[in-house]
């Protein structure tokens, strides 16, 4: 028995809307919206049909009653008895009608956040998971490759030209490596119960790091500054901290300009509140004031430091895993930035033994910066 063409129409066209729910996203998550609406809808329909019957069912027993009781609804007294009593109902009515659709709305509202929106949550998970296994793959080639670049550089028979592009190599394989490190370190923060916090002396810390970039800053010839008084200790995990601390001091001496006199003046100091404070202060090219609000976006790179050739070095995910990291911490961010002149970059984060952490940013009118704040306090 052949199928009309209609039918066959039909069932091509049910098919395909099957397919778009299943495979499509964008497809699938409005489905889901409409369709919780509508159910809304129809569950304020019958919200109201009820308030409707209950207002009147309320009503004929109020005139009831007063009827049974022997009251003539001819007297003014009565009528006025019987107004009020009408009045009565219907303000009930409406109270009621109104919180079960109040209640209806939140209860739909999340629903729609959780079922509607469960294909994107899926999406992201599936996305972060995916770019987490091939940074763990890639990893192992690139080690062997560097290796064995390095490895050739020792032969002393290797023409200078060859030299300089092995060398050339090893620095964008190292580029490749760190950036693989960020992303893998993603994939860590959307995990936070990995994170163990301890007592951590960030004035060690900060240390450490400026030892381990002062070759960089040497080959740049940028000064590195340490400017701590006093042992801090915070409340939070190491290595988080490390990379924090990493990030923003590597981020100073690559965006301060190649043999200019430049300088990195890194701070650790007690606040007041029993919070802890660093600054990684440079005197490199500034944030132009457009900028300032996406520089916490992954890969994002001022117009300015492109056309400088500055900054070549970053992977550009430095500061948005800076603001996650802090984010876990409790802490505060502030950038401070003159175009032209540098850029003061200073983390807020609760002492050892802090419980709340207020408002930590200070109140400056100085006209001749730009600023961000982000608050996560």
């Amino acid at each position: 028995m052949q199928m009309h063409p209609s039918s066959k129409l039909s069932v091509v066209w049910v098919t395909d809307l099957i397919d778009k729910y299943r495979y499509n996203l964008f497809h699938k998550t409005a489905t889901n919206v409409v369709a919780l609406q509508l159910v809304l809808a129809l569950v304020s329909l019958l919200v109201l049909a009820w308030g409707i019957e209950y207002a009147q069912e309320r009503t004929l027993f109020a005139v009831s009653e007063r009827i049974v009781d022997g009251v003539f609804l001819d007297s003014p007294a009565s009528s006025e008895s019987l107004m009020q009593a009408v009045e009565t109902v219907s303000n009930e009515t409406h109270l009621y009608a109104a919180i079960i659709l109040i209640v209806l709305n939140i209860v739909f509202g999340l629903l729609i956040a959780r079922f509607a929106l469960w294909p994107t949550r899926n999406s992201l998970q599936f996305q972060k998971k995916f770019i987490g296994n091939i940074a763990h793959e890639i990893r192992t080639p690139l080690a062997i490759i560097k290796t064995n670049t390095e490895v050739a550089l020792f032969d002393p028979k290797l023409p200078a030209s060859v030299k300089e592009t092995f060398t050339d190599t090893i620095v964008e394989l190292d580029r490749i490596s760190e950036t693989i490190n960020n992303l893998l370190s993603f994939d860590t923060l959307t995990r936070p119960r990995r994170m163990v916090f301890e007592p951590t002396n960030l004035c060690a810390l900060a240390h450490t790091i400026l030892k381990r970039h002062q070759a960089l800053a040497d080959s740049r010839g940028v000064e590195l500054i340490a400017a701590m008084d006093e042992d801090c200790f915070v409340c939070g995990n190491s290595v988080a901290l490390e990379q924090v601390v990493t990030n923003l001091v590597k981020n100073a001496v690559n965006y301060t300009p190649k043999d200019k006199g430049g300088s990195v003046t890194v701070t650790v100091a007690p606040e007041p509140g029993n919070k802890v404070m660093l600054s990684v202060k440079d005197t490199g090219i500034g944030i132009d004031q457009k900028d300032l609000f996406h520089i916490f976006e992954p890969f994002y790179r001022g117009d300015t430091s492109r056309a400088r050739g500055i900054g070549t070095g970053t992977s550009g995910l430095g500061l948005a895993i800076v603001n996650e990291i802090i984010r876990l911490h409790k802490g505060a961010i502030t950038i401070r930035s003159t175009p032209g002149k540098g850029t003061e970059i200073r983390v807020i984060l609760p002492a050892v033994g802090a419980k709340n952490l207020p408002d930590p940013l200070a109140n400056d009118t100085t006209d001749s910066t730009n600023e961000v704040s982000v608050d996560f306090s």
